[in-house]
C-alpha cells in the first residue's frame, strides 16, 4: 500500500478510570482504586462459619421491605422518606451482598448506595420485584422512588414541593441509601442489650403514566 494512502493511527486517549462509580471518590492511580475495591469486597464477604439462612425467610423479609417502601408511596407523598425495621446483620449481608460499599469499624454500621436506572434494576433483582419502587393510582397517576437527579415526568407542583423538602445534605436527591446499624440499650444495673436495624432513605416523586 502506498504510504500516502495509509490511514493514520488513532490518537492515544487517556481516560480517567480512577473514580469509584459508587462513592465518586477519585484516586491518584488505578492501584489506589484497585485497593479500594478489594476493601469493599471484604465488606461483602459472608463469613465461612455463618449459618445458612433459609431461602424462604430471605424472600419473606424482602417482601416485607417492599411492603414498607410501598407504604411510603402514598398518593400525596413527595420528598425524603425513611423506613426502618429490625434486621440481623447476617440477614442484611445476605440480602445486600455485593452492594455493601461502606463499613464503619467503630460502630459496625454498613451502607449501600443505589442511583439511576442501574440502581433501580439492581434493587429489582435484589427484591425479585420490578414494581418495588412504584405505586399506581387511578387517572394514570403514579408515585415512585426517585432514582434520578432530574425527572421529566414530574409535575411543576411536585417539583416545587421537592425543592422545599431537599434540605438535608446527608441524603442526596436521586439516591436510595440502605443502612444497617446496631442499637444498644443499657439499664441502671449495666445490663446491655443490642439490636440490629435496617434503615432505607429515599426520595418520592409523583407523575403521570406515559
Amino acid at each position: 500500500m502506498n504510504k500516502e494512502n495509509e490511514i493514520p493511527p488513532l490518537p492515544f486517549i487517556i481516560i480517567n478510570n480512577t473514580e469509584c462509580i459508587i462513592c465518586k471518590k477519585i484516586f491518584k492511580s488505578s492501584r489506589g482504586l484497585f485497593q479500594h475495591k478489594n476493601i469493599i469486597r471484604k465488606y461483602n464477604k459472608i463469613p465461612a462459619g455463618q449459618e445458612k439462612i433459609p431461602s424462604f425467610l430471605i424472600n419473606k423479609f424482602k417482601e416485607n421491605i417492599v411492603y414498607l417502601i410501598h407504604r411510603r408511596l402514598g398518593k400525596k407523598n413527595t420528598g425524603l422518606q425513611t423506613v426502618s425495621m429490625d434486621c440481623p446483620v447476617d440477614l442484611f449481608k445476605e440480602i445486600f451482598k455485593n452492594y455493601i460499599h461502606y463499613y464503619t469499624k467503630r460502630t459496625g454500621a454498613l451502607k449501600c448506595v443505589f442511583r439511576g436506572s442501574t440502581g433501580y434494576q439492581e434493587l429489582s433483582n435484589i427484591f425479585d420485584d420490578s414494581n418495588w419502587g412504584v405505586k399506581y393510582y387511578q387517572q394514570n397517576q403514579k408515585t415512585f422512588v426517585q432514582l434520578s437527579s432530574q425527572n421529566q415526568e414530574e409535575s411543576p407542583l411536585s417539583k416545587l414541593r421537592l425543592k422545599k423538602a431537599i434540605k438535608n445534605p446527608k441524603y442526596s436527591y436521586g439516591e436510595l441509601i440502605v443502612e444497617w446499624k446496631q442499637k444498644k440499650d443499657i439499664d441502671a444495673k449495666k445490663n446491655v442489650h443490642n439490636g440490629g436495624f435496617m434503615y432505607i432513605h429515599f426520595f418520592v416523586s409523583r407523575g403521570l403514566l406515559i
